[in-house]
This record gives C-alpha cells, sequence and structure tokens, in this order.
C-alpha cells in the first residue's frame, strides 16, 4: 500500500543481513521486461532481479528455489501496487497490467486498457503534460510506487487518459453510424497487441 504517513522504507532482510532495495520505476521495468526474454534461463531470472533491485551480485550464488521465493516475497510486498482494500493492480512477470477480477464477478475478464510495456510513449508524454516529469530523467530517482500513484491520477486530457478511453468505448443507442465507425477506426489505430 503507497502510505503517504510513512517514509519509503525498501529494505530486503535475509539471514540476518540487510540489503537495501532500489526500486525506481525504471528498474522495476527493467525485470519486467527481462522476465519475459525467452533466451535468458528461468533459473537465473529471479537471480537477476535481485541483483538488479539491491545492487548486489551475491544473489547469484542462491539456489534457484531461494532466488525464486525471496524475489516473490519483493515483488509481492514492495512492487504490487494494493491501492484499497481488494483492489490491486496486478501485473503479469513481464510487466503487463492484469485486468481487476472483482470477488463478486469471477467472470469479468475486461482486457487492460493500457500497457505499460507498449504504451511508453503515451505515458511519457502525459506525465510531460501533467506532472511536467521527464521520465527519461527521472530514472534511478522515481520510485516505483510514486511512479504508479502518479500514473492512476493521470487527469483527463492526457493523451494515455485518451488512448485509454478509446480502449474503452462500446457503440451505445443513439450514436450515429459515422461516429461509430470513427471510434472503431481509432480502436483498431490504439489496439493493444494481444498480450
Amino acid at each position: 500500500m503507497f502510505d503517504i504517513s510513512k517514509k519509503i522504507d525498501d529494505k530486503l532482510v535475509l539471514n540476518n543481513k540487510e540489503y537495501q532495495l532500489f526500486l525506481s520505476f525504471d528498474r522495476v521495468l527493467w525485470i519486467f521486461e527481462m522476465w519475459g526474454k525467452d533466451y535468458i534461463p528461468m533459473e537465473l531470472k529471479p537471480k537477476l532481479a535481485l541483483a538488479k533491485l539491491t545492487d548486489d551480485e551475491s544473489f547469484k550464488d542462491l539456489d534457484v528455489e531461494t532466488a525464486m521465493a525471496v524475489y516473490v516475497e519483493v515483488f509481492e510486498k514492495h512492487i504490487q501496487i494494493v491501492r484499497a482494500i481488494d483492489e490491486v493492480d496486478r501485473y503479469d512477470i513481464e510487466g503487463n497490467l492484469l485486468p481487476k477480477k472483482p470477488k463478486d464477478d469471477p467472470e469479468n475478464d475486461e482486457p487492460p486498457l493500457y500497457s505499460i510495456k507498449y504504451d511508453g510513449e503515451y505515458i511519457f508524454s502525459s506525465f510531460m503534460q501533467a506532472y511536467h516529469i521527464d521520465l527519461i530523467e527521472a530514472q534511478g530517482q522515481l520510485h516505483w510506487q510514486k511512479f504508479n500513484a502518479l500514473l492512476s491520477g493521470l487527469p483527463d486530457g492526457t493523451k494515455l487518459v485518451e488512448v485509454m478511453k478509446i480502449r474503452a468505448w462500446k457503440p451505445s443507442k443513439g450514436e450515429s453510424s459515422k461516429e461509430k465507425r470513427r471510434m472503431q477506426e481509432l480502436q483498431e489505430q490504439y489496439a493493444l497487441p494481444n498480450i
């Protein structure tokens, strides 16, 4: 949970040793991208992720099961974003936002409206427009949780919000066939790859 009453304390304690976690948004996105690369052996991925998040290469000496357990703990405590009770932004291992599934509707399988991986230019331009934050210059500085808070709070009129509205559009009664055609063309133009 993003608790504004406390400082962000990103520490990992393992075998009585404390490691500082470096959770800038670009490091977390690097990890998401790394998980999606088929040429990297699966047994190496949690070790690479931990090394990237701690700047400590000693994780390469962990056995695979321990490395995966430690990475899952870090992911669940520090990367997975909890917004409210039972409302979690869930990401797959490659960083793609998964659709929310309300408890009372297990069949709700709406596709995600954005992808951190594929909508980078819209996210970049929206942060510049709304917050005057250059995400390239903010690499290594802007914390993952802050990045997510700002992302979820993007105002109407920003490019990402407009693209999300296009993706979410469904035809309604009373719309002209011309408007429906226009919106369908925009949906095709802004469609995400099958993720």
